[in-house]
């Protein structure tokens, strides 16, 4: 079972997938850090620009793409291809920390050169989702950022979720929503997918 958990920054996808990796005995995949754009010096994700900010989104989709085409027999996706579409689209048209009044409709009418070349990223996703995920499972926002975490904003992370949502609905794939605690999380997933428990 090839299996993408998707939902924004901070939904619990990182703690869902390592205890059923475990449990199941599938491998969990997910990209490196996005920081450090080859060419220039090092900085946060936080810190770059639109080109490198770009730069950063392909790299790690080639690394997911990598890793996933080795795994055919099953894995667990902590995110999937399509996050980084997701977070370059949302970052490019209303910024890190847009006003509680943004909408998603603002977001798809902002346009420009750079927002032109992520949704061709957002294609190139969604071909690669369609043929390697056998189902997404969501985690949708159910609690707050931990205090002192500021990468984004809370509005930031609402948008993004809405569409990556958006975008998983488009795709030939069967997708879940998970809610709850860890262990009901679990369980539910474990219904989804029918995979016996190895631990």
């Amino acid at each position: 079972m090839r299996i993408a958990f998707v939902g924004a920054y901070g939904n619990g996808k990182t703690t869902l997938t390592t205890e059923l990796s475990e449990r199941l005995g599938l491998e969990r995949v997910h990209g490196s850090a996005m920081r450090d754009p080859a060419g220039g010096t090092p900085k946060a994700l936080e810190e770059t620009n639109e080109p490198e900010l770009i730069q950063l989104a392909v790299r790690r989709f080639t690394e997911r793409a990598v890793d996933e085409a080795r795994l055919q027999d099953g894995f667990l996706s902590d995110g999937s291809v399509l996050h980084e579409w997701v977070y370059s689209k949302v970052r490019l048209a209303v910024g890190r920390y847009p006003e509680p009044s943004v909408t998603l409709a603002d977001v798809h009418a902002s346009t420009g050169p750079y927002e032109e070349v992520v949704d061709q990223l957002a294609l190139l996703g969604k071909e690669h989702a369609t043929a390697n995920y056998d189902v997404v499972i969501h985690c949708p926002v159910e609690f707050p950022l931990p205090q002192g975490v500021d990468p984004i904003s809370e509005r930031f992370r609402t948008l993004s979720d809405e569409l990556m949502l958006e975008i998983v609905k488009t795709l030939d794939v069967p997708l879940h929503i998970v809610t709850g605690s860890l262990e009901e999380r679990i369980e539910q997933v474990l219904k989804i997918a029918g995979l016996p428990q190895t631990a």
